[in-house]
């Protein structure tokens, strides 16, 4: 639907061509949604980057906050506001919400991290490491890879995107899922 952001310039809309822009748009023309992310795209762009950090993270916050408001509603009503500022306060909120759930995984995993690390005596170092192997062999191919480049390699999520040539947003999802499922297996077993 969307392409990135391009270096050129665009124009922005005249009073007319917005007002039918946000007209339709309330009325969930499909047009319209293009036509918003043509005319505001370069703004909407800057403001999940200034949160995000990440171009490429950035273009996945702009086109998914456009695609969930085309699936599933939105409340704009030009009497609240521009459309443009409306798109910008949905932007910055996903960015926001991307960036804390990224920084709570991030947490999350070196806490986890840090109590397999847990350095026990040579035989439970053994039956740990049984035990941890056991775990994962309940996880999918994918997850079982992710899972042994972050804890025992030690790799960044960037780091495992590149090198499995993969999206990062799959790897944080595998590792997100993978981490659920091992906290799950490990509380039945604690029961």
């Amino acid at each position: 639907m969307m392409d990135a952001p391009s270096s050129q310039s665009t124009r922005s809309p005249d009073d007319a061509e917005r007002h039918a822009i946000e007209a339709a748009f309330v009325a969930r023309e499909p047009w319209a949604f293009e036509a918003a992310y043509e005319a505001y795209r370069r703004q909407l762009y800057g403001a999940a980057f200034a949160v995000l950090r990440d171009g490429r993270d950035a273009e996945d916050c702009v086109h998914d906050v456009l695609m969930r408001l085309w699936r599933h509603g939105h409340a704009y009503t030009p009497a609240r506001g521009s459309l443009h500022a409306f798109l910008i306060v949905c932007v910055r909120n996903d960015a926001l919400s991307r960036r804390r759930r990224d920084v709570n995984r991030e947490r999350i995993a070196r806490e986890h991290l840090r109590a397999v690390q847990h350095v026990p005596a040579h035989d439970e170092r053994a039956t740990a490491r049984i035990d941890m192997e056991r775990m994962l062999s309940h996880l999918n191919d994918a997850q079982q890879q992710a899972v042994r480049l972050a804890y025992y390699e030690g790799f960044t999520h960037e780091q495992i995107a590149q090198r499995l040539g993969e999206p990062l947003g799959t790897v944080k999802s595998r590792l997100s899922n993978a981490l659920r499922l091992l906290r799950t297996l490990l509380g039945s077993e604690n029961e």
